[in-house]
């Protein structure tokens, strides 16, 4: 219990301390200037437009203000004069509501929000996120159990970005710090590359992902993406390996379509799969800019141990996504 609380305590003083790199003294004839651009930024949140006159457009438009204005009053607090004063802090969160149904007649609910609040003003590049652990865009590829995510708060900090390169730290509540390195190179105009390095402590034990993807454009419409992934862990034996390959199609401005497949295979006790899957996925964006509809059948090869025989499951998903975005 003891080992627990000073763990804790350790990350939140890495938060404090994070924030206070972007601290600098002020005069009261600086700090007063702050004020006046805080006072204007409020009003760019107030501002905001949305579609309609309903009572759902209503409640959003409150929603992103609320969203806004917080992300402004850290964007003013933190800032750096040496930014272009144009710069606004930069809000999005993401809501998921997705209804699942699976063999047998099931139905389940799940729920997930991330948010990621970006201060532009700040000194250093600093972010305050609210997310889980997993890569949002293999969260939905990759074969698993569909289990409501675990999102926590914490800061993400950006110690080194360029066009191709960005090197990370991020520390949350969990409590849990991660360290993240990517490197993205373009091989041609159609065909690019992008290597990613996390190393990690969580859950009292320390671990290492490897990510490699490669994309390529086909035609005007397509683009296809393979990326393949191993962890390391403290945590279990052996490696746990993930592959997945996605063709993604645009029909219109609102409305696409991709065509998965993915497997997940572990290296302890002894090397097998332990999920393969095939799905299509169709997105679309309807009614205000900010809503979308997602309906993904997917059919599923689970098999939790080297010793079970190998089921087979399908599910179909049934999402309705709602995003918050001021940038």
């Amino acid at each position: 219990m003891l080992q627990l609380i000073v763990k804790k305590a350790t990350h939140v003083f890495l938060i404090v301390m994070m924030l206070a790199v972007s601290l600098k003294d002020v005069s009261s004839e600086e700090i007063e200037k702050k004020l006046v651009k805080e006072e204007k930024s409020i009003d760019v949140c107030e501002q905001m437009k949305g579609e309609g006159v309903e009572w759902f457009d209503e409640v959003h438009r409150f929603l992103s203000v609320e969203f806004c204005e917080p992300s402004v009053w850290f964007d003013s607090f933190f800032s750096d004069d040496r930014i272009d004063e144009e710069v606004r802090a930069g809000t999005h969160v993401r809501w998921q509501n997705d209804y699942v149904l699976t063999k047998g007649g099931t139905w389940a609910y799940l729920s997930n929000i991330s948010a990621s609040f970006k201060l532009p003003r700040t000194k250093k590049k600093l972010h305050i996120v609210f997310e889980g652990e997993e890569e949002e865009s293999l969260r939905d590829v990759i074969p698993g159990d569909k289990e409501e995510t675990k999102a926590d708060l914490g800061l993400l900090y950006e110690i080194t970005e360029s066009e191709r390169a960005n090197f990370s730290v991020r520390v949350k509540l969990s409590p849990s710090i991660l360290f993240r390195y990517r490197y993205q190179y373009p091989v041609s105009d159609s065909f690019s590359t992008r290597f990613t390095q996390e190393w990690y402590r969580r859950d009292n034990a320390d671990g290492n992902t490897s990510r490699l993807d490669f994309e390529k454009k086909l035609y005007e419409n397509f683009l296809l993406r393979q990326s393949n992934s191993v962890e390391h862990s403290e945590s279990f034996d052996g490696e746990q390996w993930q592959h997945s390959l996605v063709l993604y199609q645009r029909l219109t401005d609102k409305s696409a379509l991709s065509y998965e497949s993915s497997m997940s295979r572990v290296t302890a006790p002894t090397t097998y799969v332990t999920n393969s899957r095939l799905g299509v996925r169709f997105r679309k964006n309807f009614y205000r800019k900010w809503l979308f509809y997602e309906i993904a059948p997917a059919y599923n090869w689970p098999r939790t141990l080297v010793s079970d025989e190998r089921e087979r499951t399908w599910e179909i998903l049934f999402r309705l996504e709602v995003n918050f975005v001021n940038l």
